[in-house]
């Protein structure tokens, strides 16, 4: 399988202690092996894709296509932001449809259309909550974003789901709503403030540093 080098075997240890199960998300598994792939299928346990912290970290490459057809829920996740650098969903969705795609040497191993069921439904179905969001069906929460697509950067529309994953940024989030409460409405946040928020987290890191004598 390729990625995949020395496997701690932390899988085959989860499942040997029974510590496996549909209440159980494993994140990165870039290290998983094929017999590793049957026990998480198994179980019915998920996988959390992080592929920009994974190539920063120098984990790997996640091994989405062998987790996939192997019968595995997968999504994606950032793992932290002092890791990823962002929570973009767009850039993490990007990484991994480019990624996948080379280590296959196909422009169509993992299409875009997959990658937004990876962000969505099947981060839903991950943590348990499929019935309630990830999908806009009648009953589920009111959990969506709108898209413009008016950025210069998204061009001429196309597909809407290769736009999203391969040209979309958080700059072209025009609406938020989470369980029916607008958080974001003509690109400007509605319920934070954002320089506060900032002005606190930059003074938060500050005192941080200085209590540990942190010198960069």
């Amino acid at each position: 399988m390729p990625g995949v080098r020395n496997s701690p075997k932390v899988v085959a240890t989860h499942n040997k202690e029974g510590f496996l199960g549909e209440d159980v998300l494993i994140a990165h598994a870039t290290w998983v092996t094929a017999d590793e792939i049957k026990m998480l299928k198994d179980a019915g346990s998920s996988v959390s894709l992080s592929p920009v912290t994974d190539a920063r970290t120098g984990y790997g490459f996640p091994p989405t296509s062998e987790l996939i057809d192997g019968g595995v829920n997968c999504c994606i996740s950032i793992d932290s932001i002092a890791a990823s650098g962002t929570c973009s969903l767009f850039e993490n969705m990007k990484y991994l449809v480019n990624l996948e795609n080379g280590r296959f040497n196909s422009e169509f191993k993992l299409l875009p259309r997959r990658a937004l069921e990876l962000a969505t439904i099947n981060g839903a179905r991950a943590l348990g909550l499929a019935d309630r969001i990830g999908t806009l069906t009648p009953g589920k929460r009111a959990d969506l974003i709108m898209v413009s697509t008016h950025g210069v950067n998204m061009g001429v529309f196309s597909d809407p789901a290769h736009l999203l994953v391969e040209a979309a940024t958080p700059a072209n989030v025009d609406i938020v709503v989470v369980d029916g409460r607008i958080l974001k409405r003509n690109g400007k946040l509605t319920h934070i403030d954002g320089g506060r928020l900032t002005d606190e987290t930059a003074a938060a890191f500050d005192s941080l540093r200085k209590r540990a004598n942190w010198r960069v």
